[in-house]
């Protein structure tokens, strides 16, 4: 992006933060170009995105340089999370947009409209990426997003942010969603057969269930379900049940439907980020079933 184009921006300020961005790795060598970029490692990856948060605390106005410095810290946390396929490629969406991220910060003109515009852009972007990271994708799955991912940093780059929203984002968005979903499921279908497996080969139950508190001594063995105890930061001890659910990176997604056999009645116990609950139940013989629903804010 030219300086000359940036009508209404600080282009001292604007070129300075590009060139300190785009330093040479070495001595006397070239301007950092994308590909050195996508091998940085940790520490001169955050430096060189640290040089972008300072310059977006400099901006005029506060309101650009927040949503600025939100998405460039978004990203310095999104990245060590990623596999190694999909951390290059957003760290090349990154790299593509960050002229287009120094020019927000360093904006001065008063258009309301536009900011807003620009930043939604960004929020889209951040949720995207954060949709990226949840899910496994295919090779062909892969490029198809990546490209898309391109499309929308140079549709930003260019101003589009009406375009990038309704063509790419929104559309990218609704596919991703329905992609976890869809895997979210399968992946509940093989867990649940192998609770089925498991369950038959410990206790002879033709379907997944479990009598408490009989069964619940023979399940302290790591397995697709397991029940263990453990001091809780009160100090008391308390009974948890654990579920195996591997590809799933968002576990608390995840309920266990556990209903008595004598229909006295039904349990929804939602886990935790480690696939774990507390398990506090009347004595029965429960049939487990298991939910993918998603946490409100998340869905």
């Amino acid at each position: 992006m030219a300086v000359s184009a940036a009508q209404g921006t600080d282009a001292q300020g604007y070129r300075e933060t590009l060139a300190a961005f785009l330093a040479p790795l070495a001595e006397g060598g070239p301007p950092m170009a994308e590909r050195a970029f996508l091998d940085l490692p940790t520490a001169p990856l955050a430096d060189r995105c640290n040089v972008l948060i300072d310059a977006a605390r400099r901006g005029p106005r506060r309101e650009a340089a927040q949503a600025v410095e939100s998405f460039i810290v978004f990203f310095q946390a999104l990245v060590p999370t990623l596999a190694p396929e999909s951390s290059r490629e957003v760290k090349a969406t990154f790299f593509r947009l960050v002229p287009s991220l120094v020019l927000m910060a360093f904006e001065e003109v008063d258009d309301t409209a536009g900011r807003r515009e620009s930043h939604g852009s960004l929020a889209l972007l951040e949720t995207i990426l954060l949709e990226v990271s949840s899910v496994r994708l295919a090779p062909v799955e892969s490029g198809m997003l990546f490209k898309s991912l391109d499309q929308l940093a140079t549709l930003i780059a260019a101003g589009e942010h009406a375009l990038a929203r309704d063509v790419v984002a929104l559309p990218l968005l609704a596919i991703l969603r329905k992609n976890r979903v869809a895997r979210a499921l399968f992946r509940l279908m093989e867990v649940e057969v192998a609770l089925q497996g498991y369950l038959k080969e410990r206790f002879g139950y033709s379907t997944p269930r479990i009598r408490v508190p009989d069964d619940v001594a023979a399940l302290a063995d790591f397995g697709p379900l397991r029940v263990f105890d453990e001091e809780g930061p009160d100090g008391v001890r308390r009974s948890y049940l654990q579920v195996q659910l591997p590809d799933l990176p968002i576990l608390s997604d995840i309920v266990v439907h556990l209903s008595a056999e004598d229909g006295s009645g039904s349990h929804r116990l939602r886990l935790d980020g480690l696939g774990s609950v507390p398990l506090d139940l009347p004595p029965g013989l429960y049939e487990i079933g298991l939910l993918y629903e998603p946490e409100p804010s998340r869905g």
